[in-house]
């Protein structure tokens, strides 16, 4: 038996120290392997399709090296998304990822060319979306189906203040709320913090942005609120917010700065995301399976099609009682926020 390690980018997108091996006990032959995640919120949503070899003679590190080992020949398969329930068909264009500004990271699998599927067709919230890729040589058909998670609806902080505030208080944590139907189940939430410095005679020296994660991989509750939305909720340390500052905002006497404002995102991602979650876990530890069973949600071969939403908060105001604590002691006072 050997081990044939498949890596699943997508997992960086939304899921973070996550990684598997699978085990595949059988004689030479060809596994496909496809992986994506969708969004309505893309220009352009991206398919990789690859295909993997367990070979008894060379190495899995050697053949992942070789391009031509990695991908099928475009005339070899055709790729597809139709939106279940209606006739509506997408085909997807294969194109070098790196000329897209999706360039494949160094590692184990060759990196050029960087074959992906494409498609810049408009992808709709709460539709139900199965991905066909036809094999010419007369193998079946390979699919898999995923359902788009509905708008995301916050409400706090509330964005019907006018402006939009979100404080925090030392010794006090902040909590952020919203809705989401049940194709919503893992979340990251992310800030985008954009500040301004100034000489001290007030002239503008520079804006930049932090963009930080608070939370990343949170559930939704199952709490109902209405028919179709779940609550959720995600709670931000304080400390861990001016921690984060210290960290990556140098200390400054010869010029003040000012919050302009936090972009705040929240990005849900689908059911598939959940029970790829679940297989790792309850394959992990001590009492683990030594023959991992890896989640795939493919009708043959390896990997995983889901989708995620997103939605975004613009221009959140830090509030005035926010700089005071950070004034308030060294080294958050030593920032010269005002």
């Amino acid at each position: 038996m050997k081990k044939l390690l498949l890596l699943l980018p997508f997992a960086a997108l939304l899921i973070q120290g996550c990684s598997n091996d699978f085990d595949i006990v059988t004689n030479w032959k060809e596994i496909p392997v496809a992986y994506a995640i969708i969004t309505p919120k893309n220009t352009a949503n991206y398919i990789r399709i690859e295909k993997a070899f367990l070979d008894p003679v060379t190495s899995a590190v050697q053949i992942a090296q070789i391009a031509d080992s990695l991908y099928y020949p475009e005339s070899a398969i055709g790729v597809f998304l139709e939106e279940v329930g209606t006739t509506k068909k997408i085909t997807l264009t294969r194109v070098d990822g790196n000329l897209d500004g999706i360039v494949r990271e160094d590692g184990i699998f060759a990196t050029q060319p960087n074959w992906l599927y494409k498609t810049t067709e408009p992808i709709l919230a709460e539709k139900t979306y199965r991905l066909r890729i036809i094999r010419n040589d007369g193998q079946p058909d390979i699919t898999a189906e995923t359902t788009i998670p509905g708008e995301f609806l916050i409400t706090t902080p509330s964005p019907s203040q006018s402006p939009v505030r979100m404080g925090f208080q030392r010794d006090k944590s902040t909590t952020l709320s919203w809705r989401t139907d049940e194709n919503g189940v893992y979340f990251n939430v992310r800030f985008h913090i954009r500040y301004s410095e100034f000489a001290l005679n007030g002239s503008l020296i520079k804006h930049d942005t932090l963009s930080w994660t608070p939370i990343p991989n949170i559930r939704r509750t199952d709490i109902k609120v209405s028919d179709k939305l779940y609550k959720s909720d995600a709670v931000i340390n304080t400390a861990a917010f001016f921690n984060f500052l210290v960290a990556n905002i140098p200390v400054i006497q010869d010029r003040f700065r000012k919050f302009d404002g936090v972009d705040l995102v929240i990005e849900g991602g689908g059911k598939e995301i959940e029970r790829y979650l679940e297989t790792a876990t309850a394959n992990s530890g001590v009492t683990g399976a030594e023959l991992v069973s890896s989640y795939t949600n493919l009708s043959e071969g390896f990997g995983i099609f889901t989708s995620k939403n997103t939605k975004t908060l613009l221009n959140v105001q830090i509030t005035s009682e926010t700089i005071t604590e950070l004034n308030k002691q060294s080294p958050e006072r030593d920032l010269n926020f005002q």
